[in-house]
């Protein structure tokens, strides 16, 4: 964990506000009385979010080094990470191939560890997703407490958590599911003052800053703005993993459906998955909402890769097997695409003792390094 590159001031990423904020508080101290009151209180620079603060807070009580801060924050992200990993390969035969392999690389690379420089978000998805899995699956309401539990990590968590809830009491049918996932394809545009006068109704009070902040138009035009500005390869590999997931829905239900309809828990997985993504499409219209997406391609991906590995012999007919070893292939762009991102957050001194690391000041990521070489 402490191989990750924090970026320098300069640097927009949220990672620098963090540390920004730990500074801040050691060089000037508050007390808790005085940090507490400006939880969930009305106005613009009141705190929704309970993890990231409170865990600066007593940490500035005896550093000022972000290095301390983000190595809490990948301990954190790196445990429910790491049994979101553990979900899927524990329930794999002990020999996978190149295409289970694949997969399951481009799975543990949605949400990667590197994503702690925004630590507030997708940590928050990991203990929704590890909260989740369980209930899901095999209907084990043991770890239900970690869906709530990321609300205070992340405040918009309160939108899947609601979706969540809302899913437990409505029928599940799979075929519904997939035409409400279709139609949502389509769906291109959203109303945003609608959708800011309802959320201005529903929400708390100490929220309804948010929606200024997130809901309106200048802030998604900006985002389509940066979205068109980046790379091909970029737009590239969240296209393949979109359609390979679109493909796979397709196969199995209406390939695989007879036999889906026998397994109890993977056919909650996928109705999940399906019930979850066609919702996240229409959020992914709003400014940031797209975020949100990662949810629902982290349940599909275990839908895809557990169900491809369960299927019996007499289900999985030549075209099944062909599609889903050439939908491997293709994901090889975006895997490839994942670690190179994964290039500017780490240091070099990722290859090195990690024990050592603790005593050199490594701020240099491992882009940087390789360009500096040639």
């Amino acid at each position: 964990m402490i191989h990750i590159y924090n970026p320098e001031g300069g640097s927009e990423a949220d990672g620098v506000r963090y540390a920004q904020v730990l500074v801040e508080m050691h060089e000037e101290p508050v007390t808790w009385e005085k940090f507490t009151a400006s939880f969930y209180k009305e106005g613009s620079t009141n705190r929704v979010d309970i993890y990231m603060p409170v865990v600066t807070f007593f940490l500035s009580l005896v550093t000022s080094d972000p290095h301390w801060l983000f190595f809490i924050f990948a301990i954190v992200f790196g445990y429910f990470y790491s049994r979101n990993i553990w979900f899927v390969l524990e329930k794999m035969p002990d020999k996978l191939g190149f295409s289970f392999i694949s997969f399951i690389a481009c799975y543990m690379l949605l949400c990667p560890i590197w994503n702690i420089n925004a630590v507030r978000m997708w940590t928050a998805l990991h203990v929704f997703v590890y909260g989740a899995l369980p209930y899901i699956y095999n209907s084990d309401r043991s770890k239900l407490v970690w869906c709530l539990v990321s609300i205070f990590i992340h405040f918009s968590f309160i939108l899947p958590f609601i979706i969540f809830i809302l899913y437990h009491f409505i029928p599940k049918s799979v075929t519904v599911f997939y035409c409400i996932y279709l139609f949502t394809f389509f769906i291109e545009a959203i109303n945003f003052d609608s959708v800011r006068s309802f959320l201005m109704l529903v929400l708390p009070d100490f929220l309804l800053s948010r929606v200024d902040i997130y809901i309106n138009e200048d802030l998604a035009q900006s985002d389509n703005e940066a979205m068109s500005a980046v790379n091909f390869y970029i737009r590239l590999s969240y296209q393949i993993i979109k359609w390979t997931i679109a493909v796979a829905f397709f196969v199995i239900c209406f390939y695989g459906k007879k036999w889906l309809q026998s397994n109890k828990s993977l056919y909650n997985l996928v109705c999940i998955s399906l019930f979850t993504y066609a919702l996240f499409n229409i959020v992914s219209l709003l400014p940031q909402g797209v975020r949100f997406l990662e949810i629902s391609k982290m349940f599909s991906f275990i839908s895809i890769i557990l169900f491809f590995a369960f299927i019996p012999n007499k289900y999985n007919n030549n075209k099944i097997r062909m599609t889903f070893k050439g939908m491997s292939l293709v994901l090889l762009v975006p895997i490839l695409f994942f670690l190179r991102k994964g290039c500017d957050y780490y240091g070099v001194s990722l290859f090195f003792n990690p024990i050592v690391n603790l005593f050199v000041d490594d701020n240099q990521p491992i882009i940087q390094f390789v360009k500096s070489v040639f």
